[in-house]
């Protein structure tokens, strides 16, 4: 059902647009693992976002889209690699399959890590919950957040180190009780 011309209609374009913003940056960042070039890295991300947009009606919703384009971004980086032939390659496209299974490995540890610190941020406490919050917002920093609050910088600072610290902990909990399931 693939006319070339990528999906058309409203909520489907909202949607892959919303999707394609999400996973801009890991999808440059595998690339940049494959190619070790910023500059070739952003070019392969350029080509992979017009493969995604005219393959769209082939992305199963529901199914993780950044898993999806990394691997569009995989075949991206061998063809770029092909038209390059010319010039010297460095790593053969064996290498290069073996970087994409390493780099397939890490984006699963991140996304397990994310889901644990979503799980793990629920078990805080209402008040701790909304100073780590209110630290990470865009623009925010511990000073601005002390001030917002009427506490002193060096109290914040303590806080947020002893939230941050039970995060971690909880984290590595989390993961630890799930690996031993597997």
């Amino acid at each position: 059902m693939d006319s070339g011309d990528g999906p058309v209609g409203g909520p489907r374009v909202d949607r892959f647009v919303q999707l394609l913003a999400t996973s801009q940056r890991p999808v440059f960042l595998y690339a940049l693992s494959l190619v070790h070039n910023p500059t070739d890295a952003e070019e392969i991300l350029q080509e992979t976002n017009l493969v995604l947009w005219r393959k769209f009606d082939q992305y199963e919703p529901g199914t993780d889209f950044v898993r999806w384009a990394c691997r569009v971004a995989y075949f991206e980086v061998l063809k770029y690699r092909e038209k390059r032939a010319g010039s010297e390659k460095l790593f053969s496209n064996e290498f290069i399959e073996a970087l994409a299974v390493e780099a397939d490995t890490r984006i699963d540890h991140a996304d397990a890590r994310r889901e644990a610190l979503g799980r793990c941020m629920g078990k805080l406490s209402e008040r701790d919950r909304r100073l780590v919050t209110r630290r990470y917002r865009p623009g925010a920093t511990t000073r601005s957040v002390a001030e917002a609050l009427g506490r002193s910088v060096q109290g914040t600072r303590k806080a947020l180190h002893r939230i941050r610290a039970a995060l971690l902990g909880c984290i590595e909990r989390t993961l630890a009780m799930e690996e031993r399931r597997i």
